[in-house]
């Protein structure tokens, strides 16, 4: 038992001591901090779909693990690109799918620019696409195919033409009147900006064009698009307030400052003008360093924050909208010193081009706001962006009022990836009082005009309304875009998918529900929304309290402290993230559950793109998917996509979830892997990484559909530069049945029972919020004990201490609780909760919380927090007392998680012995019978290492998913854990599943023993497959070379598959009892197949070591053997673009080689031998 222990009886019976000081304590604490308004909605649990899971309980695990269920099996995607479909293109493409082992496929109609190839295209949702759709719907039936279908056209999110203005995403707006007493006005207050844009009057950029290959042989030509209507706008009033301002308050365009810059003039009224909607162009020269704009005001001027606002930038592929640099200050224009620096990008994929920093007030004639160039964007460069020259601003606003600190991303205009401390505003005089808010929204008439008497002094007056954000889905094709929905609305985004699914409905009968099973909703790419109709009601009711008084925050304004205004902006975050939780995916999730659907969701996606809090959008959603992508050679993935997997896992867990789904394999040019050039073996490290981190079914990106069925149109159409590019074109498309049974048989035994952690990590109850990626989690998960991610809404509703664990209703069972350093900030439901599990039994490992970030626990909050702290974390400081003891349980503060793990008798689940420099990942199950665990080798190299399993009394198995090989394992097994010897290929893996009780306490399997026979020497007469410009006759190799490296063109360019023919007489040893002969080919790129006398022997050897056991076949005198080796589709597609060619082989819808791009190793490359291997029976 993890806690500490206790004797119940003595517990019970010394009431003089122990039961009445632990009841009193409690007693005492629940009534110091009374019970908060909010507790009901933070307990809330919500309801979710769930996956049907096919475990084949019918099957023993092993004969279901060798032939894998379909609910195992990959999916893929598959895109639709701009109309270019074809009926027996999709009868082709799912015919291939079925016959090498995918599931099913996940349909997307999208168009990067992409030409038209077909003699007719198919517009989306017309009746020739409704056709060609349910055509593709019967035909999944037909095969037995999971089909799922994009919630919109494009991948990103859910919005289409029939979104009307009013149902699309919104946003803050407002405008500012000042306003002298005292006097009665009746003007009109300006109408705040109501055009579309992420702020104020700011434009959308005009997004991404992506690059089209105009002279593409066979592409149809384009017609000229006629000119777009101007998209529509939208707004309406929210509240019109009013408060008095300081005598002392002088705006900065008052004070009249001359402005210079480092490039000469420029318009500088367009800086302090208020308009967002306005840009200037500062240019930087070739090699500068830096530039700089200076304001020299002709008196000293007070400031206490500053504002740079840029414009918006392409989404991924622009340059940063706020550049690195500095704000300084001078009283002679001469010696400068630092108020402000500005960090320029900051990890998120929601780039905002506007920000406020506030500081500690000061006076100066000289301000000077220094800017350095923007970085190259790599992946703009391969897009076709160039590095921008110069730094756009909108404005430059140095305020001599009190600003909250970068209130855009803290009201949600923009984002963070933290909202700690130190973004805390600080405290300044003077800040507006919260009675000091005059609501006069009644006295606004529906023409604008205000009927106020205003009382004596200056007063500014608010217009606050709401405006769109005017974001659309994409890249869909022109017919499938519109408005995104406003995903913080519940009414709209039931409209919304009613009316998606409605067209589904009519085009597919009753196929849907039957083989067309589910809806996706990709990564989240639709940017930000901080507004919606009845924003103001949600707010009461989830926060409790009105947030009307407030709302000038949201335009930056320090409203009653800066700590209440602070507080007010985690309510408002808080509220927004629950809202889209709720009404984005919990509705559509409720909405296909009561139609028989399921919904896939990256919710809401690597990268932190949006307002969501991750475990709690993937909790609302029936299968929660990640994403990860594919580096380029002895390059890892970023830490980003490790998170989301992680993330996606925890909530699969948490939530009672049991299918986890990745995006696989994404990728895109360079720095990644270039196009066409992934293999099955390139794969694996990837996809066990994914397995490791929680991930048991993989969603294949992609496989765009094949229009065409010919010979002439391979590789074909593909996702522009993005993807795998894994169709029925790719070269080794026949062979991928090895590589998808990997993938099903690995995915199947990781969806078996249910995950075992010992450490639940809790993220921290703010919003916007994500499992941490741009930092180190401290304290640091220690090796050999796995976890979980834990969120609020679980811990709260959700999570009890029972057993000698924190337990979930899912049967998850956790150790230990972990806050980690920086969630020193708790809610006193959150607090209390904490206090209930510890006082329970529980084992908490946390800082002691230092108040509450929040406004609905009353103005007492900080204090009932800390009342509660003193009793439960009595004196842990972290440094001299570390540990303290509440109830049944302890906190712990200070010490290594190893160490409080230890103390309390929880060795490591698995510990390993080897080199040191090893690099191990593993994962472990476990089911009412058996435990598994499965261990993968990072590195390209063999290993050989001993794994120690916290487990005994029970025989160790290897179960290798890539043969679906199960075979006895030594072991041997002392004090509760069993130790097994392991060897790993590079890259290897293996499943280490101990199933049968035993009193024995260890067992020697005798090694394999391998000795050579003979190296073979060649040579070998080779066959090109025809049609790919290789020589027609066979060839004589006399060297086992790389055809990259051949003096005929038409083998060094050679891409397919090649025969490699050969005779060898059967060694004497081969017919002896208990000898097996193996053919070990040595080198091969990539894939290879061997075939004795006519038979195929070992199946696809996809990843080395490429051997296959040919004893069975073999013949006394001599055998003919031949090897199929399959290369990738570069060279091929290189050699047609070589100066002078004039026949070419290859078709693709883009080019993402160039006549001197670098050939790939290919071939049989050896050596290769002949092995005799002797193995004992166990």
């Amino acid at each position: 038992m993890f806690a500490r222990g206790v004797d119940a009886a003595r517990f019970s019976a010394d009431t003089s001591v122990m039961s009445i000081r632990s009841f009193l304590i409690f007693v005492v604490t629940a009534l110091a901090v009374g019970t908060s308004h909010a507790d009901a909605q933070r307990t809330a649990t919500p309801r979710a779909a769930t996956a049907r899971v096919d475990t084949a309980a019918r099957l023993p695990l092993d004969r279901s693990f060798r032939t894998p269920p379909d609910d195992a099996k990959p999916r893929v995607w598959w895109h639709w690109m701009n109309g270019n479909v074809t009926r027996e293109g999709i009868t082709a493409d799912l015919e291939w799918m079925k016959r090498v082992g995918i599931g099913g496929m996940q349909m997307f109609d999208g168009s990067l620019g992409t030409p038209q190839f077909v003699e007719n295209r198919l517009v989306w949702m017309t009746p020739a696409w409704k056709a060609a759709f349910r055509h593709a719907a019967a035909e999944a039936n037909r095969l037995g195919l999971e089909m799922t279908m994009a919630a919109s056209g494009g991948w990103s999110e859910t919005g289409g033409p029939w979104v009307k203005p009013t149902q699309a995403m919104k946003k803050v707006v407002w405008s500012d009147t000042t306003l002298e007493g005292p006097r009665r006005f009746t003007g009109t207050l300006p109408r705040p900006p109501s055009n579309n844009g992420p702020f104020q009057g700011m434009r959308n950029s005009p997004g991404l064009d992506f690059p089209t290959e105009k002279d593409l042989p066979g592409a149809k030509p384009i017609a000229e698009a006629p000119e777009a209507a101007p998209d529509p706008t939208f707004y309406a009033d929210t509240k019109v307030l009013a408060y008095r301002l300081p005598d002392s308050n002088v705006t900065m365009r008052d004070a009249n400052p001359r402005v210079t810059t480092a490039s000469g003039e420029v318009n500088a009224a367009l800086l302090m003008d208020g308009d967002f909607g306005e840009t200037l162009s500062l240019a930087i020269p070739d090699g500068a360093q830096e530039t700089w704009v200076q304001f020299e005001f002709p008196t000293p001027f007070h400031a206490e924050a500053f504002t740079f606002a840029g414009a918006p930038a392409l989404q991924f592929v622009g340059a940063p909208p706020i550049p690195q640099g500095r704000l300084e200050w001078s009283d002679d224009g001469k010696e400068w010193a630092t108020l402000v620096t500005l960090p320029g990008d900051e990890a998120t994929s929601a780039m905002f081009p506007a920000r406020t920093y506030n500081f500690e007030p000061a006076t100066a004639r000289f301000y000077r706001v220094v800017m350095k160039p923007h970085p190259p964007n790599p992946f703009g460069a391969a897009m076709g962006v160039p590095q921008a020259k110069a730094i756009t601003i909108s404005e430059l606003e140095l305020s001599s009022a009190p600003r909250v600190n970068r209130w855009q991303e803290k009201a949600l205009y923009g984002i963070l990836n933290e909202y700690g401390p130190a973004l805390a505003t600080l405290e300044t005089d003077p800040a507006i009082p919260v009675s000091g808010v005059v609501d006069l929204t009644a006295r606004l008439r529906p023409n604008g005009t205000l009927d106020w008497t205003v009382p004596a002094g200056r007063w500014a007056v608010l217009r606050l309304g709401y405006s769109l954000e005017g974001t659309k889905n994409h890249p869909a094709s022109p017919e499938a875009t519109g408005y995104e929905v406003d995903k913080l609305n519940r009414l709209h985004v039931s409209s919304y998918i009613d009316r998606y699914t409605s067209q589904i409905k009519s085009a597919l009968g009753p196929l849907y529900g039957k083989s067309f099973r589910y809806l996706l909703l990709d990564s989240y790419e639709a940017g930000m929304e901080n507004w919606t109709d009845d924003m103001i009601a949600q707010f009461k009711t989830r926060r409790g309290y009105d947030p009307t008084r407030y709302l000038p925050v949201l335009t930056g304004r320090v409203v009653g402290t800066a700590a209440e205004s602070d507080k007010f902006l985690w309510d408002y975050r808080r509220t927004i993230a629950d809202l889209f939780a709720d009404n984005h995916y919990g509705t559509i999730a409720d909405a296909l559950r009561k139609q028989g659907l399921g919904l896939y969701a990256e919710a809401m996606g690597a990268d932190f793109p949006t307002h969501g809090e991750g475990l709690q959008d993937k909790g609302r959603v029936g299968i929660p998917m990640a994403e990860f992508w594919t580096p380029g050679p002895g390059q890892d993935d970023g830490p980003n996509h490790i998170a989301d997997m992680r993330e996606a896992a925890s909530a699969g867990h948490i939530y009672g979830k049991p299918i986890v789904a990745a995006e696989s394999f994404t990728t895109m040019p360079p720095p990644m892997v270039p196009a066409f050039s992934q293999s099955p073996y390139y794969l694996k490290r990837l996809a066990d990484r994914a397995l490791v981190n929680g991930i048991n079914r993989f969603v294949i990106h992609t496989s765009v559909h094949q229009p065409f069925v010919d010979d002439e149109h391979k590789p074909g159409m593909t996702l522009g530069f993005f993807g795998q590019h894994f169709t029925r074109n790719t070269t080794w498309a026949e062979q991928a049945v090895g590589w998808t049974t990997y993938l099903a048989r690995a995915s199947h035994l990781l969806q078996q029972g249910r995950f075992v952690a010992d450490l639940a990590y809790f993220y921290g109850e703010g919003a916007p919020n994500a499992v941490p990626y741009w930092k180190k989690v401290d304290p640091v998960p220690p090796a050999g004990y796995d976890y979980d991610w834990v969120n609020a809404e679980v811990i709260l509703g959700r999570m009890k201490y029972e057993g000698g664990a924190l337990q979930l209703p899912g049967g998850m069972r956790y150790r230990a609780l972990v806050l980690p350093a920086d969630v020193t900030q708790l809610t006193l439901p959150m607090v209390r909760k904490l206090r209930d599990l510890v006082y329970a039994g529980a084992t908490l490992i946390a800082p002691p919380p230092v108040g509450t970030p929040s406004l609905s626990d009353g103005a007492a909050g900080d204090d009932s927090v800390q009342a509660i702290a003193s009793i439960v974390w009595g004196d842990i400081d972290g440094k001299n007392v570390t540990s303290h003891e509440f109830g049944l349980g302890k906190v712990y503060w200070g010490r290594p998680v190893a160490d409080v793990l230890a103390a309390a008798d929880v060795a490591p689940d698995v510990s390993f012995r080897g080199a040191s420099d090893a690099k191990l990942a593993w994962i472990h199950r476990r089911t009412p019978d058996a435990d598994i665990w499965f261990v993968a080798n990072q590195q390209e190299r063999p290993e050989q290492v001993t794994a120690s399993f916290r487990l005994a009394a029970k025989i160790a198995e290897l179960w290798d998913a890539s043969t679906g090989a199960t075979t006895p394992a030594t072991y041997t097994s002392a004090n509760g854990r069993t130790e097994v010897p392991i060897a790993l290929d590079p890259y290897g893996s293996i499943f280490v599943v101990f199933r049968r009780g035993t009193t024995a306490t260890e067992r020697t399997i005798p090694p394999e023993t391998r000795a050579t026979l003979a190296t073979l020497p060649g040579p070998w007469t080779v066959t090109f497959q025809p049609g790919r410009g290789a020589p027609t006759e066979p060839v004589r190799f006399d060297a086992l070379t790389s055809w990259s490296k051949s003096s005929d063109a038409g083998v060094r360019y050679f891409s397919g598959t090649a025969t490699y023919a050969f005779e060898i007489d059967a060694p004497a040893e081969a017919f002896r009892p208990g000898n097996r002969i193996e053919l070990d080919l040595g080198g091969v790129k990539e894939i290879a197949e061997v075939r004795v006398n006519g038979e195929a022997i070992g199946g696809v050897l996809w990843k080395p070591p490429y051997r296959a056991d040919i004893t069975d076949a073999l013949v006394r005198g001599t055998n003919r053997v031949e090897v199929l080796v399959t290369n990738l589709w570069p060279n091929r597609m290189i050699g047609d673009l070589q100066p002078g060619v004039t026949q070419t082989y290859t078709f693709t819808d883009f080019r993402p080689f160039t006549k001197d791009s670098p050939l790939l190793e290919s071939g049989l490359l050896g050596p290769m031998k002949l092995d005799v291997v002797q193995r004992a029976e166990p």
